[in-house]
């Protein structure tokens, strides 16, 4: 298990999941049921007018930028090429996301939906993204490409209502008895070919 991990308390099983972004909070950055009964809620319907879009400045020269919102991600290409760069945004007022991209196996059949509360804690991301809200996201984890391809899932582990300062102060595990993003639906796939 990796050292960090959070770790919601939201049924008679603790779900406790890697959140590689914390690693990097740890060290001191400041920046700004089954799964297959688990409901996803619709996703939010967000005006475009009352969402302040983060600069442009960092993501110059991606060839794809993801977009978190609470709680969805939106952007994704039907396919990425491999070795493109992503770029990852947050469109929220309120809230931080995140955006954590993990290999999913050749053999897996299974919608993302489905994958996610299963997802190996011990498992390393190939991507880690993390932006307070209407910011850019800051890399964590890897240079903003994915390399090989295959199915990824893409997820957010943050805490629905987290508080952003809170959650770019902590040191060390955040406990919240808040689910995480991804059980209201901030899961999504992420194809990559050659």
């Amino acid at each position: 298990m990796h050292p960090l991990t959070t770790r919601f308390r939201t049924g008679p099983r603790a779900v406790a999941i890697a959140a590689s972004a914390l690693i990097v909070l740890a060290a001191g950055c400041t920046s700004t049921s089954s799964s297959a009964e688990r409901e996803f809620s619709d996703p939010q319907s967000v005006d475009p007018a009352a969402t302040s879009d983060p600069a442009d400045g960092e993501r110059v020269g991606a060839d794809a930028i993801i977009t978190g919102r609470d709680y969805v991600y939106e952007g994704i290409p039907d396919v990425v090429r491999a070795g493109d760069t992503i770029a990852f945004v947050n469109a929220s007022l309120e809230e931080a996301h995140e955006l954590v991209v993990f290999p999913i196996a050749a053999d897996e059949t299974r919608p993302v939906e489905e994958l996610w509360d299963e997802l190996d804690p011990t498992g390393e991301p190939v991507l880690v993204s993390v932006a307070g809200p209407s910011q850019d996201g800051q890399l964590y984890v890897g240079d903003g490409t994915i390399t090989d391809p295959g199915r990824y899932l893409a997820i957010c582990f943050l805490p629905v209502g987290g508080d952003p300062e809170l959650i770019f102060e902590q040191e060390g595990p955040v406990e919240s008895d808040a689910p995480p993003h991804a059980s209201v639906g901030m899961v999504a796939e992420i194809v990559v070919e050659a």
